[in-house]
């Protein structure tokens, strides 16, 4: 048996089912085979293919990046063959499978899903941070994501579908209210609720204001734009957030002179292209 043989085999979809569980016992029962039987059908996979394809990290399995590829062509056959049973049978079109963070799903990409979905189109949605979803987009497990900040790796295609200027979002009755735009040093002395530490818009809002020689303090950590909101609502304190985010009444937003845009960026990978094309449509032509 050749490598091109081996690709069509029983084991590529074995392994497909266990890169998804990343657990052999799990794996095994979703096969209905033993745990030794799975084990065999992997380990006479990656010696026919000469590459490891997991690795044992403690008590966690993890793929290899040879096993990542190998998952990805696997869910990729699955999908394909059940694609084309769907056209065969003048069914409808594939469900779309979107990984997104909360605040991308609900205030950048809510509406493009709705009009996929009133086309027609079934949608699944993995609610997962930047890291979490390009790990779905490579692994197979997910069509497309949406991700902020910086553009993906080369490996994946990728289309700015988004940028919006950064807002300070504070109480109508705040003498900042009033301005067309605030500056960095405006800031100061003000209770601000923020993203806890390590998350990317904290990163990067504790370095502008650091530079900016800004003293603040946290007057509550939460993660979430919609939840950031809501703490200023409540009066705890003022916020930074994309432009993109609705207002209760009471609030007002006012752009941020000295922060840079938040771009957010469609990725897939290019097998996927047609699957996610309707999508990508919605979006127009981006910025």
């Amino acid at each position: 048996m050749d490598e091109r043989d081996l690709l069509e085999a029983d084991a590529v979809r074995s392994f497909a089912v266990f890169a998804e569980h990343r657990n052999f016992t799990t794996a095994a029962q979703e096969l209905h085979i033993s745990q030794p039987s799975l084990h065999v059908k992997i380990r006479k996979l990656a010696a026919a293919l000469g590459v490891e394809l997991y690795e044992r990290d403690g008590r966690r399995l993890t793929l290899t990046a040879a096993g990542e590829r190998l998952a990805a062509y696997a869910l990729d056959s699955r999908r394909r063959a059940e694609e084309f049973l769907r056209e065969l049978h003048d069914e409808s079109a594939p469900t779309l499978t979107i990984a997104a963070g909360r605040g991308a799903l609900r205030w950048v990409i809510g509406e493009p899903i709705q009009r996929v979905g009133r086309q027609g189109r079934r949608v699944h949605v993995i609610t997962a941070d930047r890291d979490a979803a390009l790990t779905a987009v490579t692994s197979g497990r997910a069509d497309l994501a949406v991700v902020a900040h910086d553009p993906p790796g080369r490996q994946i295609e990728a289309r700015q579908i988004a940028a919006y200027r950064q807002v300070l979002v504070l109480g109508d009755g705040h003498p900042l209210a009033a301005r067309r735009q605030v500056r960095l040093g405006d800031l100061d002395g003000l209770d601000l609720v923020v993203p806890p530490a390590g998350r990317p818009h904290r990163r990067a809002l504790d370095r502008a204001l650091l530079d900016a020689g800004v003293r603040w303090q946290v007057a509550a950590e939460v993660d979430g734009w919609d939840l950031l909101v809501h703490l200023a609502a409540l009066g705890v304190g003022a916020t930074v957030v994309n432009g993109c985010v609705g207002l209760p009444d009471g609030l007002c937003a006012v752009p941020i002179h000295g922060l840079p845009e938040i771009r957010y960026w469609a990725t897939w990978r290019p097998p996927r292209r047609a699957v996610v094309q309707d999508l990508l449509d919605q979006f127009g032509t981006g910025p």
